[in-house]
């Protein structure tokens, strides 16, 4: 038995980024239900197969509804892994080494048990830092499985991931786990000091077509080392490493991927800045 003080891993996100309340939270979810199938983003699909999904962690005002169509599809379980990223290629793994996580829905439990193994199985360190990867997801985790347990880490765009990968295979295999990877895309424009292609059409076309496409591609075929490449170096996506770890991981499943959902921010707002979301899922049958 742990004899240390409780720990819960405080809301850090401000208000903007998904609703304070619980009303506020099921408010948003029961839209995107209600607007599933007409709407410019659906909700996503009512049949919970998949084992994982890699999904957008923008506020839930831009990429709400493409995280909940990744996270609605999850099967059942009684242990949600949530992969994170924002780390640089020379970090370690890290772990949010709490007992519970701080939700408007109430709290996640850690499943301490899960997270002891993973911590003696791999170089990791605790997580200290504010970010967003993990904690907007678990809102929607939180209402989709309501007493399910939970481990959070993020993940560096490394070989760790793909050490990362294989041991959630074995974990996936012998418990009763699903895993919810969270990144971003293309980060385009002159707040992110990246304009390889100008401004205007040419450029968004080419984030959507030449650069978030070819990632998201490259997920959906569990090419590690693709994703890795075009998300790191091709900066077509923010937290690489939580995406690969969760394609070598449904490599291992022996299961298929399938885009599932793509969008950028423009959609919701213009501007000469934008960034890209999508979602690839992960099952027996997903495609």
């Amino acid at each position: 038995m742990r004899e240390k003080n409780f720990i819960l891993q405080k809301r850090c996100l401000s208000s903007g980024w998904y609703p304070d309340t619980e009303e506020g939270v099921r408010l948003f979810i029961e839209a995107l239900e209600a607007d599933s199938g007409s709407g410019e983003q659906p909700a996503g699909p009512r049949e919970r197969t998949s084992r994982l999904c890699v999904v957008p962690h923008a506020g839930w005002f831009f990429s709400g509804s493409l995280a909940w169509q990744g996270i609605s599809s999850l099967a059942p379980a009684g242990t949600v892994i949530v992969l994170g990223g924002h780390l640089p290629p020379g970090d370690t793994l890290m772990v949010y080494d709490c007992d519970a996580f701080e939700t408007p829905l109430g709290q996640l439990v850690t499943d301490r048990a899960l997270l002891e193994k993973l911590m003696a199985g791999l170089p990791c360190r605790a997580d200290l830092a504010r970010d967003n990867t993990v904690e907007v997801q678990l809102p929607f985790i939180k209402y989709a499985f309501p007493q399910a347990k939970v481990v959070g880490l993020r993940v560096p765009p490394s070989r760790a991931a793909s050490s990362l990968g294989h041991f959630l295979t074995g974990l996936c295999t012998e418990a009763d786990i699903v895993v919810a990877a969270s990144t971003d895309l293309t980060h385009y424009g002159p707040n992110y000091a990246f304009t390889p292609k100008g401004a205007g059409p040419a450029a968004e076309s080419w984030v959507k077509e030449e650069n978030d496409a070819p990632f998201l591609e490259a997920l959906a075929a569990m090419d590690y080392a693709r994703v890795l490449k075009q998300g790191h170096e091709g900066r077509a996506a923010c937290s690489s490493g939580a995406a690969a770890a969760a394609a070598v991981c449904a490599a291992g499943l022996s299961l298929s991927g399938h885009i599932s959902g793509y969008a950028t921010s423009l959609e919701k707002h213009r501007s000469p800045s934008f960034v890209g979301y999508g979602v690839v899922l992960y099952g027996a049958c997903c495609a």
